[in-house]
């Protein structure tokens, strides 16, 4: 095969695994978000609060936008928007219980869900596959 195959492959299996943890996971949670609005999610989880322009950086969106999405993820008591200490202008969005919650059980369901798969390999293929996925992640450009 040669590098193109490879890459086309690789692309295709990737898709395939996303695919499946996206739709176990939207079966499995009671609450539905969106695809962008889990990744809005996810980035709060790892970064903590952020500002509404931060947030609209982040997704590449206009703050007008993400002040809506902001808007529909609070009505459903997944955010909420808080008063920085250090000055009262500026307001940030962080997780709320509810939305630490969310990840927390989706965290746990795609680890469930790909306990299985993952015993097809041996535990050296299984610390190298990491590895490889982390090596290539470190290598994706930034935004």
């Amino acid at each position: 095969m040669n590098n193109q195959e490879v890459l086309e492959q690789f692309a295709a299996s990737l898709q395939s695994v996303s695919r499946h943890m996206r739709h176990t996971s939207s079966n499995a949670s009671s609450q539905q978000v969106t695809r962008v609005q889990w990744l809005l999610l996810r980035h709060l989880k790892k970064w903590g609060g952020r500002t509404i322009g931060q947030l609209a950086e982040y997704l590449n969106v206009r703050s007008s936008t993400m002040s809506q999405m902001i808007d529909r993820l609070e009505k459903a008591n997944l955010v909420a928007r808080e008063q920085d200490r250090t000055d009262a202008r500026v307001k940030s969005v962080h997780l709320t219980d509810a939305g630490e919650e969310l990840i927390r059980l989706s965290e746990e369901h795609w680890v469930s869900e790909l306990s299985g798969p993952f015993e097809a390999f041996s535990s050296e293929e299984r610390t190298q596959l990491v590895d490889l996925m982390k090596k290539l992640v470190d290598h994706l450009p930034t935004r």
